[in-house]
């Protein structure tokens, strides 16, 4: 297949690596020209972004696209998730040959949600401006081609280690009551959900999230909770079952 990667940061650099001599024909873009000769050994064409047209351009080489986008600063949302999904359903619109689309969402969509579990086929309602934003975005996409839903956990793993975090967060004062369950993945498993994905053709929404749900308060032990403060975490465990049951296993990082 030839492969548009859109996102080449921290997941997006992991799977260039894994995808390296794989049958696949990787594109790669960027919208910073510094990073160009970095990417340039991972891909067989590093695509500059400056416009809607270099994207297009850029979709019209390839079969597939692993869309890994994040704001970068200050960055809305709006302008990160939403905007991307509009200029690509615009383009596969136009399409005549069908059209893979593997996209990293975030398990942020089921805030708001009562259920003990989330699972792929609860209604969801979110809360925050962003949560709208998220559900809107993953809508968009999968209408426009044969996609899949990847709704990633909190992601850790190299240099994004839980511990360094709960150090950074020591003594500090946090929302909620610190007996909030967690739903985290690590770096390696989305790459390997990504491969499974790919490997498998699968479409729809899938929840990617460790087994283990370990409390708020066992990662962040020095914080102080406070559950008087204003936030949008309910006490969900974000299952796995549906990726688990297509025949995808996490390699089980501890957290």
């Amino acid at each position: 297949m030839k492969l548009l990667i859109v996102g080449a940061g921290y997941v997006g650099m992991a799977l260039l690596h894994y995808l390296k001599g794989k049958e696949h024909e990787i594109y790669v873009t960027t919208t910073d020209e510094n990073r160009v000769g970095l990417l340039k050994d991972s891909a067989k064409e590093v695509i500059l972004l400056k416009s809607s047209e270099d994207l297009e351009r850029a979709v019209e080489k390839c079969d597939g696209m692993i869309l890994l986008i994040a704001p970068k600063n200050k960055q809305s949302y709006e302008d990160t998730y939403l905007a991307m999904a509009r200029r690509i359903s615009s383009i596969l619109k136009e399409r005549k040959k069908p059209f893979y689309l593997l996209y990293t969402s975030s398990t942020g969509v089921y805030e708001g949600i009562e259920d003990e579990w989330a699972r792929e086929d609860v209604v969801l309602n979110p809360i925050s401006e962003n949560g709208k934003i998220l559900l809107e975005t993953e809508n968009l996409l999968l209408e426009c081609a044969t996609t899949c839903v990847l709704r990633l956990g909190g992601i850790f793993g190299p240099d994004r280690e839980i511990e360094v975090r709960a150090l950074r967060l020591s003594n500090k004062e946090l929302p909620g009551t610190g007996k909030e369950p967690t739903n985290h993945i690590h770096q390696e498993d989305i790459v390997s959900a990504i491969a499974f994905c790919l490997e498998h053709h699968l479409s729809g929404i899938y929840n990617l999230v460790n087994n283990d749900h370990p409390l708020r308060k066992e990662l962040y032990p020095l914080c102080r909770w406070n559950k008087d403060l204003s936030h949008n975490k309910k006490n969900y465990k974000v299952s796995n079952q549906k990726i688990v049951a297509a025949g995808f296993t996490t390699s089980m990082h501890s957290i």
